[in-house]
């Protein structure tokens, strides 16, 4: 048994991103200024890449996580 899920956290990450993206388009229906452009620009966009980072990251802390259980068990 392991004591983490980085799997599931990184489910809830992407799921987080997917409802704040649906969110932002129904938004944008009614707010479509220079203001939302700005604000989609400045506060949204860089979400993106920041979020790739961070599940390459949780990613990557899962293997380590698994190869040291597996070098724990041996």
């Amino acid at each position: 048994m392991r004591p983490w899920d980085f799997d599931t956290s990184a489910a809830r990450m992407r799921k987080a991103t997917e409802d704040l993206q649906v969110a932002w388009e129904q938004t944008t229906e009614q707010w479509h200024d220079e203001v939302s452009r700005k604000f989609c620009e400045q506060h949204l966009e860089p979400i993106g890449p920041a979020m790739k980072l961070s599940l390459d990251a949780v990613g990557r802390m899962q293997q380590l996580m698994n190869q040291i259980q597996n070098e724990c068990e041996r």
